[in-house]
């Protein structure tokens, strides 16, 4: 059985929610009917309960102090809110802090059936896919999904562990998908994802890795041969989540027939991800043949001050002003950080001018243009003023980083040096950077190990020495994930371009 527990400050309410419906029909226990709302909560923190029904205002400890403490206990509690008309801002306030749905008073007993009918759906669908596969399976498969996705597996060893783990690799296809909460906002996430996995079945099939608490990365795969794309699926689960003031976003990848194409789909994905600040519900990946490398170009031409922007400008004449918009913001923001999604990290004020990117329905060519131009042009000011302003140790640690001397550098090493603590510098390194150090040390390291490739002859294993990795093998693995391609392709492919 299932618990639950009804909390109100009308007696009359309380009694009334208690024999509104069938409960035991739906294998639920009202555990605990209360008019204290203190004693609703010592009983949801000591007890197993899965269903919160309360009002949200109430003397002493009111309905969103409820939410939010039983909330930080038991995230996965299901919680509905019951409201008056005339107090809907706590119900929108509610629904922030994690509460399902919301009820108006006087109470619907149907309404309040197909609620907890649907919780119920919800709760079941979590619990099978715990019994089918286990938690230590559950995490073996999310290893599994981002090692597939970041082309770190292939070959025998990827078929092998998929079989193992019941994942299907014969799909009619596959589709990569970013989704991401602009705030980072955990709750959200997780509410957004108990809401996608209630609507998978009978569409889709998916495997996923959290890459952040408030970022998740899936592989989506249809049932059958439906003519239903990812886009159409998602759409009203991305609607419905923004209606209840909970901003999911979306970055779709292309979508791909065979399992060994997932790892392109999941780097198109990746690049249109920084529109997440855009107040965009989704970004679909689009592309146009030889775009990406004519950006490359133009983004190569940029003088240094940004003084002029015409080698992008021209761009706009040759491409798609709307795909062309997307693949030099894309292509730009990748080149100032190392994740897009830590650009409000490390450029807050270039997150900030998102917001104003153009909305396909309203926009028209020249919008596309000028929003680019101009996101360019702020952005050099900003990130010339961010490296002005570095703390001269964290000047220090990057001057030694760069110097590629040190084999053994580490945060320990280097707080010695400069007589702080490593916490200390690791703090300064971030909020400077906007990167944590061992991240940064292992960029720099792989992005000079690139130039090593391409400009020496230096056998891999020496270069591999050089540059600090503990193994060789460890360094080709970390290469293949941050360039996409092996060592011994990118050194190929680079010669031949020389020729």
């Amino acid at each position: 059985m299932y618990q639950a527990v009804i909390v109100d400050d009308e007696p009359i309410i309380v009694d009334g929610i208690a024999k509104a419906i069938d409960w035991s029909g739906f294998h639920i226990e009202v555990a605990c009917a209360a008019t204290d709302p203190q004693e609703a909560l010592n009983y949801i923190l000591s007890h197993p309960v899965h269903i919160v029904i309360t009002d949200v205002s109430m003397p002493g400890l009111d309905g969103l102090q409820l939410i939010q403490k039983a909330k930080q206990s038991k995230p996965n509690l299901y919680v509905v809110v019951l409201s008056a008309y005339d107090n809907f801002e706590y119900v929108r306030t509610a629904l922030r802090c994690g509460a399902e749905n919301y009820l108006l008073k006087p109470l619907d007993p149907d309404e309040l059936s197909d609620t907890i009918s649907q919780i119920i759906s919800h709760i079941q669908e979590r619990e099978q896919l715990s019994q089918t596969y286990g938690q230590s399976m559950m995490t073996f498969r999310s290893a599994f999904t981002e090692q597939w996705v970041k082309n770190l597996l292939g070959g025998s060893d990827l078929v092998s562990r998929a079989e193992l783990l019941g994942i299907n690799l014969d799909a009619d296809s596959f589709t990569s998908v970013i989704f991401s909460c602009p705030d980072g906002n955990e709750t959200a996430m997780s509410r957004f994802f108990d809401r996608l996995l209630y609507h998978l079945p009978g569409h889709f099939t998916g495997n996923f890795f959290f890459e952040t608490p408030s970022r998740l990365v899936s592989v989506l795969s249809p049932i059958s041969h439906a003519e239903e794309s990812v886009c159409d699926f998602l759409l009203p689960i991305l609607t419905l989540m923004r209606n209840s003031e909970i901003p999911v976003f979306a970055s779709i990848g292309t979508t791909v027939s065979g399992y060994s194409e997932v790892p392109k789909s999941y780097q198109q994905a990746v690049s249109f991800s920084f529109l997440e600040y855009a107040d965009l519900s989704c970004a679909v990946y689009q592309e146009e043949p030889a775009i990406t490398s004519s950006v490359q170009d133009a983004l190569k031409a940029l003088p240094c001050d940004c003084s002029t922007v015409s080698p992008v400008a021209v761009l706009f004449d040759r491409y798609d002003p709307e795909i062309c918009c997307r693949h030099v913001l894309s292509q730009w923001i990748a080149s100032i950080c190392r994740e897009e999604y830590q650009l409000s990290d490390k450029y807050p004020q270039l997150a900030g001018l998102l917001p104003g990117y153009p909305k396909a329905l309203s926009a028209a060519a020249s919008d596309y243009r000028d929003f680019t131009l101009r996101f360019l042009t702020e952005s050099f000011p900003v990130i010339s003023k961010s490296q002005q302003t570095s703390y001269p140790m964290v000047d220090a640690v990057l001057k030694i980083i760069h110097e590629f001397s040190d084999k053994d550098i580490s945060l320990k090493t280097l707080a010695a040096k400069l007589n702080v603590t490593p916490s200390y510098l690791g703090t300064m390194f971030r909020q400077q950077t906007g990167y944590y150090f061992n991240d940064y040390l292992a960029d720099a390291r792989l992005r000079y190990a690139a130039e090593l490739l391409e400009n020496t002859d230096l056998k891999i294993k020496d270069i591999v020495d050089r540059i600090g990795f503990s193994s060789q093998t460890y360094f080709n693995r970390s290469f293949k994930r941050f360039f996409g391609t092996s060592p011994v392709t990118w050194r190929r492919d680079k010669k031949l371009k020389e020729l």
